[in-house]
């Protein structure tokens, strides 16, 4: 099986996380049931975590050892759900029109939105699309509004692909989402992806994370990019916060929201009576299209 495992662990930290009722609580009953599902069809040997996290005493562990090396990486699992989906769903409720997920991995808004009749396309490799597709067939998530599109960004046009299935329509209010997409692109495919956002509705608007890694200490950098060599991918975006919003600008983007993981805190981890940290360095950020 080619999945991300990225995505995969993702996944397993969210359903483990929210086993917690306080943090379940923050989200609908369809993302939670989404994500059982998803542990539970993992390979083998991942499948197992699903069984294991389902006993709070092996919870407890997973967490303590999780934040004993990265402190903060768990939570920000949850808040990079979180608030993507609410900058999406406050987009969608103020009329936009389609969803385009860019490298959208295991995550659940195409099967959330398409079934409430949002027309969604997932961009990803061929190899995940196959297993994710297999996935929602067999949990009946399939529907006519969810579209996927193989693109692989590293070396395809995002724009060319999606003018090419004839269910986009490019005139269309459109919400991009590029979660824990550009950490993992080289600059020129970045900029080409912002590119074709632009040349499209002059409406569009684009919801993405941002990990700036400079923001953690020597240590904590070291521990983050050996977990992702662990899993066989690597941090290519290799700027600062500040660095990217100026790329951004540039190319024709401008940062109407952000959240740090101050906010976050606030928001989301202290109303859910929760003591976990944070990880520094890590962002949600809303961009429009420069008038």
């Amino acid at each position: 099986m080619k999945i991300s495992h990225t995505a995969a662990f993702i996944a397993v930290k969210l359903y483990g996380l929210t086993r917690k009722p306080a943090f379940a609580a923050k989200f609908d009953p369809f993302i939670l049931n989404f994500y059982q599902n998803i542990v539970q069809s993992l390979p083998s040997y991942l499948r197992w975590y699903g069984t294991a996290l389902k006993s709070s005493f092996i919870r407890s562990l997973f967490i303590l050892s999780e934040e004993l090396f990265l402190p903060g990486d768990l939570m920000h699992i949850l808040c990079r759900k979180y608030f993507v989906g609410k900058e999406v769903r406050e987009l969608i409720d103020s009329g936009f029109e389609q969803i385009v997920n860019l490298g959208a991995g295991f995550d659940h808004l195409g099967a959330y939105y398409s079934q409430k009749g949002i027309p969604v396309f997932e961009l990803d490799r061929q190899s995940m699309i196959g297993e994710k597709n297999g996935f929602l067939n067999q949990h009946e998530y399939l529907n006519a509004n969810l579209h996927f599109v193989a693109c692989d960004l590293e070396f395809e046009r995002s724009g060319e692909a999606l003018r090419a299935h004839p269910e986009f329509d490019p005139k269309k209010k459109t919400v991009f989402i590029a979660e824990g997409l550009f950490d993992y692109l080289d600059l020129l495919p970045s900029e080409r992806v912002v590119e074709d956002i632009l040349s499209m509705n002059a409406k569009n608007k684009l919801v993405t994370t941002f990990f700036s890694i400079d923001e953690l200490n020597y240590l904590y950098r070291a521990v983050f990019r050996g977990g992702i060599a662990m899993v066989g991918e690597t941090l290519k975006f290799k700027i600062t916060r500040d660095e990217f919003v100026e790329l951004l600008e540039e190319l024709g983007l401008e940062l109407e929201v952000q959240i740090d993981h101050q906010q976050m805190k606030k928001e989301f981890v202290e109303k859910s009576s929760s003591k976990l940290p944070v990880m520094k360095g890590f962002y949600v950020q809303l961009y429009g299209i420069k008038a």
